[in-house]
């Protein structure tokens, strides 16, 4: 090493009784919370860095290791899996009992961080969740504790600074070197695998770079950051990992502070990505999307039925037209050469009519202006293209004058943690009006340009676009290449307005109908055939629009229902649009971006409401899709397809079995709301299959001996085989979730064999049924006896709790009266405490709006106000809120940086449509139910509507007001004449006197009232 430099430790000075750490043979690992054989605690410590553990890791919850007997630690190394907490704490002990804190992170990077701490004596470590936070939980490679040796060393610093450097807290300031710059040593006691430092300033520094040493003494450049100023952090990693036995810091010009030091794993190397993030930290910074800047965004999809090709729209006006496009962005200059993007501007938000997916996202970039952008999509010419127009207004009493221009950036809007990030941009030229991107077509302005350019990233940065956009001065050049994907383009339009005026700016996006290859590349579109649009884009755009908003006027306008607040029937309406749009070809998808595949629990569910929505044909394609390609001949239904049709093999291939229960439904579903059981003669044999296949899932476990080896092996017989099915296992698992859809299952596939005239199917379907359920009940108890638990447990392995999995054995599999009464409103009490925490001031939580199935427990449960609570709760959460948007994940706080899945997310969607109408009306087995959860507050006033509803009874058409103390509830025609029907009192209060058809009836209670055959009237009077 050149030149004599003290260094000193980060610990105290070790005494004699300091001890190297004793053999990993005798370390013991523990956790908080147990977990399935697969993700076994001892995982944590086996030195396997492919063997992982997990657990839960609310408030509360810990891993620690035991190390068997004292030692000097002085940190620890965490190999994270893909769910790493945002925060968390080591902690020491001695005893076991109490802790000391030795490490505090607040924002965690996940991959693999090597924390270092001042030394202490101790036996264990513990790795816990802060007080206060919202993760579920985590999942590990390797917890492995540093002892004394392997102290990182820092020049020049005494060992508090040093401990506070690595967590952050104090800075201090870096010494100059005899060379004149300001260096930083870090002696690292064993070769570490990094790509370098991330470093947090104190106030203006200078330039900074990073050398590594290797193990042979030999230095060598790893990172450089140009740019001197104020920018607090420096990302100094190289773009691959290196082998390092040291690290140098230098610092170019005054005396810098340094706040905080972090090693950078192996993994976390400086991407193209990264180099824009950075990039975009810079001056402009206000004029960039805000995901650059670790900020949560929300967006919509934007598309046509059936769609290969879907475009997503977000909150501030940007479009990414297609799966992996870049993001075209809006940004305004005005007069006195002052820019303004919409990101961190309070934004209006509208769809079309309340529900039509043409969203639309409305700011004021200066006093006075006001620019709305929307966005929609139409079929042109065999392919479907979206439009977006971005309208300013002046809204002031002067003229206005400035510049708008769309920036086209090598950016997705899925953010990295998003399972997105860049959007290569190699090859950018610009062509009179149209954009073209890697050689594809990108965009066409239908509004003539003003200006155009096109740059490279340049070095560092020093050449994107932005900073020309900023000055008003675009770059020359209107092609421009880059090797690493970061080449960007603008089109820029000259606005002048009168007050009251307005101009808009219109570009349209050509999806074309081909996938996309294997690289993510996309062929170009077929040519768009626009005539007569360049001399009036604004009334093309207009025209266009009608013609979508019709289109989705009559397919979805016309559903027969009216409520109180009709914000929730346009909820109804924009999920099925979304449905709609998230198919590709027949296949039904959760979302436009994550997922290119089908899964059938989605798609059943999906199509039972699509089915009640006047789509039925939209639901018998995807059964016959799903049928051809997903049910095998030994009657295992694959649960997830590809779009193309053919199995999906990632995770969770042909190991989910609740996909049985969930195809005979589907059957079932579509025979009893279009066209009865004689319309899907032709999938009996395909129902068979898949009923052998759930009997044979159930035989696994009735073998001799089956899961001997655990306490109480009893909880496991006669129910289904493991899966992974209720997603909280990502190892196979005993989930009660697949056997409450493997009774969904024998029930429908026996009314379906039934229906159909095939009485030795249906007796045996029937047996069947019975035999699970029977050993369902009993698995239940055992758990809950072995676990000592008085709730629902979520499987037979955990006795864990879970309500959300709990809740579809209510509805829709009917499967309530396998459950402990008692432990069911246990159950479902807890969790709605728990919600209701949500609200408290400063509460952090994460949920996904999965939850809303919950809300049809509580009607089964006869708390409707519990229902109607939990419901509007949930829908709050909708972001944007007039978007009628609910992601798969919700974080309670909004521009959270963390894994939110897709959205719209249509099984959620699915999810508020099946609660909506069960709110509505409900098919029992014995009679249907009408207002069973139906709060007061829906039929007040002028009431509820209900007309041309889909029911296994026949079509229902409803009325249902309640004034001055009498409840009218008017039936139409449509139900079959041997219906009986049902009607809860949404008070739940019992009535004075109940008429039906001017008949006196005196046989009903505080609940409702029970009747043979549909009526045409019935009054009941408090």
């Amino acid at each position: 090493m050149a030149g004599s430099v003290l260094f000193s430790t980060l610990a105290l000075s070790l005494t004699a009784a300091a001890q190297d750490l004793p053999p990993r043979s005798q370390w013991q690992a523990s956790s908080s919370s147990q977990q399935v054989p697969a993700m076994a605690v001892g995982h944590l410590i086996d030195g396997d860095p492919k063997t992982v553990t997990g657990g839960a890791f609310s408030p509360g919850h810990w891993f620690q290791v035991d190390l068997g007997r004292p030692s000097m630690l002085s940190g620890a190394q965490i190999t994270w899996d893909v769910s790493n907490p945002e925060g968390y704490s080591l902690q020491t002990s001695l005893d076991g009992q109490q802790w000391q804190p030795a490490y505090t992170m607040r924002d965690s990077l996940g991959g693999i961080e090597t924390l270092f701490f001042a030394p202490r004596n101790a036996r264990y470590l513990r790795l816990a969740s802060p007080a206060r936070t919202s993760d579920w939980g985590v999942s590990i490679f390797e917890l492995e504790p540093l002892d004394s040796t392997t102290s990182a060393r820092v020049s020049g610093v005494d060992a508090t600074q040093a401990a506070a450097l690595w967590q952050g807290g104090s800075a201090i300031d870096v010494p100059r070197g005899k060379d004149g710059t300001h260096t930083l040593e870090i002696a690292l006691p064993r070769a570490v695998s990094t790509t370098g430092l991330s470093v947090d300033w104190k106030g203006e520094h200078g330039a900074a770079r990073l050398q590594a040493r290797d193990a042979q003494g030999r230095w060598m450049d790893l990172a450089r950051d140009p740019q001197a100023g104020t920018r607090q952090q420096s990302w100094l990693a190289g773009t691959a990992a290196v082998t390092a036995t040291a690290l140098r810091l230098k610092v170019d010009g005054g005396a810098p502070r340094v706040e905080r030091l972090r090693l950078l794993g192996p993994k976390a190397v400086m991407t193209p990505m990264k180099r824009y993030q950075i990039a975009a930290s810079g001056a402009q910074r206000a004029l960039f999307p805000a995901s650059l800047h670790m900020q949560q965004t929300y967006w919509t999809a934007v598309g046509i039925h059936a769609g290969r090709q879907k475009s997503i729209f977000d909150e501030y006006g940007n479009i990414e037209a297609f799966k992996g496009a870049p993001l075209v962005q809006p940004i305004w200059r005005n007069a006195n050469g002052v820019a303004a993007g919409a990101a961190d501007q309070p934004v209006q938000h509208a769809l079309r009519d309340g529900w039509k997916p043409m969203p639309s996202a409305t700011w004021s970039p200066q006093p006075g202006l006001e620019l709305q952008s929307e966005a929609f999509a139409v079929e042109l010419g065999g392919q479907p293209v979206t439009f977006v127009r971005h309208r300013l207004r002046n809204t002031g009493s002067a003229p206005l004058e400035g510049t708008l221009t769309l920036a086209v950036r090598p950016m997705q809007m899925n953010p990295p943690w998003q399972n997105g990030g860049l959007s290569p941009i190699r090859e950018v030229a610009v062509e009179g009006r149209q954009v073209r991107i890697n050689g594809r077509a990108l965009l066409q302005s239908l509004t003539p340009v003003d200006a155009v350019g096109a740059a490279p990233f340049g070095t560092e940065g020093s050449t994107e676009i932005t900073g020309a956009i900023a000055s008003g001065s675009l770059p020359a050049a209107t092609q421009a290449r880059d090797a690493e994907g970061l080449a960007s383009a603008a089109l820029a339009y000259r606005v002048q307005l009168a007050p009251g005026a307005s101009r808009s700016v219109v570009v349209a996006f050509p999806l074309g109908t081909a996938a996309s290859a294997k690289d993510g590349s996309l062929p170009d579109a077929p040519p768009l055939a626009l005539p007569g649009v360049p001399r009036a884009p604004d009334a093309a755009y207009d025209a266009l629009a009608k013609r979508a908003s019709d289109d989705w006027q009559a397919r979805l306008g016309q559903v027969g229902l009216r409520l109180p607040d009709p914000s929730l029937v346009d909820m109804l309406r924009a999920q099925a649009a979304y449905m709609l749009i998230n198919q590709t070809g027949p296949a039904m998808q959760p979302g436009p971006r994550n997922y290119n595949r089908s899964f059938i629990r989605d798609g059943m569910a999906t199509s039972a409401v699509l089915l009640r929505m006047g789509e039925s044909r939209v639901a018998r394609d995807y059964l016959a899709w799903y049928s051809e390609h997903g049910v095998h001949a030994n009657g295992l239904v694959s649960p997830i397809l590809n779009d193309d049709g053919s199995v999906n093999t990632g995770f969770g291939s042909d190991i989910e079995y609740d996909s049985q229960g969930q195809y005979i439904s589907l059957v079932a579903d579509v025979a009893r709301l279009d066209g009865g059981p004689d319309s899907v003669r032709a999938y009996l044999p395909k129902v068979k299959a898949a009923m052998r296949f759930l009997q044979e899932l159930r035989e696994r476990t009735l073998v001799p001996g089956y899961m001997a080896s655990q306490p109480s092996p009893e909880r496991f017989a006669g129910i289904l085989a493991p899966s992974i099915s209720h997603e909280g296992y990502p190892s196979p698992t005993h989930s009660y979730w697949d056997d409450y859809w493997g009774l969904k299952g024998w029930h429908d596939g026996a009314w379906l064999a039934e229906s159909l005239g095939d009485h030795e199917t249906a007796a045996w379907a029937r047996e069947q049924y019975t035999a699970l359920h029977d050993a369902l009940a009993a698995s239940i108890r055992a758990t809950m006896a072995w676990k000592g638990i008085d709730f629902i447990p979520s499987s037979a392995d955990l006795g864990d709790g879970d309500p959300t999995g709990v809740s579809i054995a209510l509805d829709p599999t009917g499967a309530q009266d396998v459950l402990p009464a008692e432990a069911l409103r246990t159950t479902f009490a807890r969790y709605l405490d728990d919600v209701r925490k949500r609200g408290e001031p400063g509460a952090l939580y994460a949920y996904t709006p999965y939850e809303i199935r919950n809300v049809l427990s509580y009607v089964h449960l006869d708390q409707p106000e519990a229902a109607d609570e939990l419901l509007q709760g949930l829908l709050h959460d909708r972001r944007p809120l007039e978007w009628q948007v609910l992601a798969e994940v919700v974080h309670s706080r909004l521009r959270f940086p963390r894994y939110l899945g897709d959205m719209p997310h249509t099984w959620i969607g699915a999810e508020y449509g099946r609660t909506l109408f069960g709110m509505l009306m409900r098919e029992d087995d014995d009679a249907l139910s009408l207002l069973p959860g139906t709060p007061p507050s829906w039929v007040a006033g002028d009431g509820l509507a209900v007309d041309r509803l889909p029911t296994a009874y026949g079509i229902l058409a409803l009325q249902a007001r309640q004034r001055e103390g009498t409840l009218q509830v008017t039936l139409g025609k449509g139900l079959r004449t041997d219906t009986a029907v049902r009607v809860w009192w949404p008070s739940r209060t019992r009535p004075t006197s109940v008429r039906v058809d001017g008949r006196v009836v005196s046989d009903y209670d505080a609940r409702g009232v029970l009747l043979k055959q549909p009526f045409r009237r019935l009054e009941a009077t408090w």
